[in-house]
């Protein structure tokens, strides 16, 4: 249940070994996280990002360039589309080559045994397996501050679609995701606030490597505010959404990308027929 890397490549490796494999995925796409929302197309970003603002010849040069006026959104965010795209059809390709059986809909545990497929072919289908394999990924969390509903307030699936490129970013939570972001938009020369409740960023890394980071981030515009959680989002005028901290310290800003982590997509499961109880996240 799945197919981004996890899932395809157990099927693959079930269909080598010479078992009969099916594979189902909910989205209309295949390649999970990685290929559609999160490790490909961020990493994509990020290399466009540095190619348009010119930003690994600032140093060589002595010349400091910004992003070419004439640069759009869709100029940003076509490359991503592109290699997103030729992945997915890679994927494809390597699931119907070892003759996996794909399905496309939404998984309910019946039993142990019984996947129900909502939605595949516009009728519900059953079917069996000795083992079943969840990997069914995960999503970013929303916590209820935050206004998604508002075209400027993003988790880091929905900041793929950005309209326009913010001017001032605020990124909530110092993070993997949270910090590669605010590289990103700092390369492209956006006004960035990373914002996070600890007083280091990603503390699981070694000590040294965290303070080099840190410091590189900072030589490149980005603006830490630690020890801070942000308590009220107020986007309910035009302009500028407002964020207010516990501190009391106030940022306003006309982007904010809040990666405060992330929960298991297993709601839609049922698997308590499956006889496993998942944990709060």
């Amino acid at each position: 249940i799945g197919t981004g890397p996890a899932g395809q490549r157990a099927a693959i490796q079930a269909a080598k070994l010479g078992r009969r494999v099916a594979i189902v995925e909910r989205r209309a796409v295949v390649g999970g996280v990685c290929i559609n929302t999160g490790t490909i197309p961020s990493k994509t970003l990020r290399e466009t990002s540095l190619m348009l603002s010119g930003w690994r010849s600032r140093r060589l040069f002595g010349v400091d360039l910004s992003l070419r006026r004439e640069a759009t959104v869709s100029d940003f965010m076509r490359h991503e589309k592109q290699v997103t795209a030729s992945e997915r059809q890679r994927a494809e390709s390597r699931l119907d080559q070892h003759g996996v059986t794909r399905f496309r809909g939404t998984a309910c545990f019946e039993d142990p045994h019984t996947v129900r497929i909502v939605g595949d072919r516009a009728a519900d289908s059953r079917i069996r397996g000795e083992k079943i394999l969840i990997a069914t990924g995960s999503s970013p969390l929303r916590p209820a501050v935050f206004p998604f509903e508002d075209d400027r307030v993003h988790d880091s699936n929905e900041i793929l679609d950005l309209k326009a490129l913010p001017k001032k970013l605020a990124v909530i939570g110092g993070g993997v995701i949270g910090s590669e972001y605010a590289g990103t938009f700092a390369a492209l020369g956006a006004e960035v606030h990373l914002i996070d409740g600890r007083d280091v960023l990603m503390p699981f890394l070694d000590s040294e490597i965290s303070r080099a980071l840190t410091d590189a981030m900072t030589a490149n515009g980005v603006r830490f505010h630690w020890n801070q959680k942000v308590v009220r989002c107020d986007a309910s005028r035009a302009g500028d959404v407002v964020l207010t901290m516990d501190s009391g310290a106030g940022l306003a800003c006309d982007g904010v990308l809040v990666c405060a982590g992330r929960r298991s997509n297993t709601e839609t499961l049922n698997l308590a027929a499956a006889g496993s109880t998942p944990g709060q996240r």
